[in-house]
């Protein structure tokens, strides 16, 4: 099992939450990363890397998934 760390961003880029959480897979983290998420723009990190960054472009729920735009600080 791997360890996560979703870091939501406001639209200023301030981090306003960081949620800790374990998973078996990428897959599962970024279905469980969608879920928790409240903000408009996220970063996940795996173990400590990052994985990507994911940004809410509708109400609807559509993410879009993008290459990581910040390492772990």
């Amino acid at each position: 099992m791997h360890t996560y760390k979703l870091r939501a961003r406001d639209d200023r880029d301030s981090v306003i939450e960081e949620i800790d959480f374990e998973c078996f897979s990428i897959a599962g983290a970024l279905d469980k990363a969608k879920a928790m998420v409240r903000a408009g723009h996220a970063d996940l990190f795996e173990d400590g890397m990052p994985v990507c960054s994911m940004e809410l472009v509708a109400e609807t729920g559509v993410w879009v998934v993008d290459k990581p735009r910040y390492s772990e600080r």
